[in-house]
Order: C-alpha cells, then structure tokens, then sequence
C-alpha cells in the first residue's frame, strides 16, 4: 500500500465515526431528547391513570380522545404549547383537559399569588372552561380574581389548592421512575395503541411527536399539504387561511 492510500485509510478511519457520532448527537440533541416517554410499566400505568381519574380538570368538553396538560399560571411554555396546539388538537376531536396548580413557596420565595390560588381552587370545585379562558387570557398582573371567594380565608380552599399540589407530588415520582424529565407543561395522552405517552414539553420541539399520534397536521405538514393542493385551489378559485396562534378557545390572537 502506498503511502497516500496508508493516510487516506487513516484519514477514514477517524473521520467516518467522527461524522457517524456527530451526525447521531444532532439527531439526538435536535429530535430524539424532546421524544414522550412511553410508559411502559404497567403499575405506574395504573398508577397515572388512576390520578389522572381523580383530579379535576377543566376541557371544553367532551370530544372523544383526549390530551391532559398539566402546568401553573406564570408557566410560559404551558402558554406557549396552548396558543400553537389547542386549536388543531380540538379541530381533530381531540379533548383538552387543563390541569393547573399553584407552587408552594421555595423557602422564602412566594411561587403563586393569592389571586392564583384563589383561582385554582375555584377552577377544581366548579371546572369552569369559560373561567379558565378568562384566566389565560388576561395578561398576569392584571388578574384580579374579582368574584372568586378568597382560597386562603376559606380552609375548604385551601384544601383544595393544598390538593392540587399533592397531586404532582404524587405524580412526579412515577414519572422519575420512567426518565420523564422535569419540565412543564407536562403533556399525558394514549396513542393509537392505548398507551400512556408523557411528554414534558417545554420545547416547541416536542409539539410534533404529539401531533402525529393523533394525526394533526402542522404549519410545515399544512404547507407541504397547500402545495400539493394549489393547482386545485387554484382552478377552483378557493383560498386557504393563513396560519395563526390560537388560544385554548381555538380562537386566532
């Protein structure tokens, strides 16, 4: 072998798996760390599930499958996978089912206000969907409350917020246990095959996984889909809609 051909095969032996392994870490830090969790084990299943049965959420209403997003008031990915995703989810049949709960203080550090746990407490006794619009849509200073009997002079109520965090202190080790990792909002669903899939989604890049297994479409899938049907619009002279950022009531803002 010749001395050049000795360098190339040199050469290729570093560079092939320094291009195979960099080509798998962008995979993985772009695509594969924002995939759900399958719950595989069916205890913790079970487990979920069941608390899932107990707690009291607010949705629209009944629509056949349904989506579980579990998040507190000033969570901005919470916001943010609402305002992208509720409105196609909801167009497909797909029930959406709110969670929320008010963070207990971190030491000295206050993590909700008394309008927010007046709130909670409010949205888990009576699972008012038009209240909890209102709660969404309102910037986060401005919200009052006004109405709401006050959660922390009322032990009822704040039982019922104590409750709301009890829940994710219930649900937050079964989760460990099966590698979801901390974040919110935190996404529970069951796919085509009636298994319990969490997503902690917190990037937008998560959105798509959820998406395909209940077969909604994206902006990137809905304009791949508007080319391949220009040439009918355009001989049947109708126009699509652009696309927008929807609130939970499926409204564009």
């Amino acid at each position: 072998m010749s001395r050049k051909a000795l360098l190339w095969a040199m050469a290729l032996v570093v560079i092939v798996p320094a291009l195979i392994g960099g080509g798998y870490w962008i995979w993985w830090d772009q695509v594969e760390k924002y995939a759900p969790v399958a719950i595989a084990n069916p205890d913790d299943a079970s487990a979920i599930q069941s608390l899932l049965d107990r707690v009291d959420y607010v949705s629209p209403g009944p629509r056949g499958r349904w989506v579980y997003l579990i998040g507190y008031r000033n969570c901005a990915p919470c916001n943010a996978y609402q305002r992208s995703e509720f409105a196609r989810l909801q167009a497909a049949g797909v029930e959406t089912r709110v969670v929320m709960f008010a963070r207990p203080d971190n030491g000295a550090q206050k993590q909700s206000t008394p309008q927010e746990r007046s709130t909670v407490a409010e949205l888990w006794l009576n699972r008012s969907w038009p209240l909890y619009l209102q709660w969404f849509n309102a910037p986060e200073g401005d919200w009052k409350a006004v109405g709401l009997p006050v959660a922390d002079d009322d032990m009822a109520r704040s039982g019922v917020v104590w409750a709301s965090r009890e829940f994710i202190a219930e649900l937050t080790p079964v989760l460990a246990r099966n590698r979801v990792h901390a974040g919110y909002p935190l996404v529970i669903w069951r796919d085509g095959n009636r298994q319990l899939r969490v997503c902690a989604c917190d990037s937008d890049k998560a959105y798509h996984f959820i998406r395909e297994d209940f077969g909604v479409k994206g902006d990137l899938e809905q304009a791949a889909q508007n080319i391949i049907d220009l040439p009918g619009k355009l001989i049947g002279g109708t126009s699509s809609a652009a696309s927008a950022d929807y609130g939970p009531d499926g409204q564009a803002q």
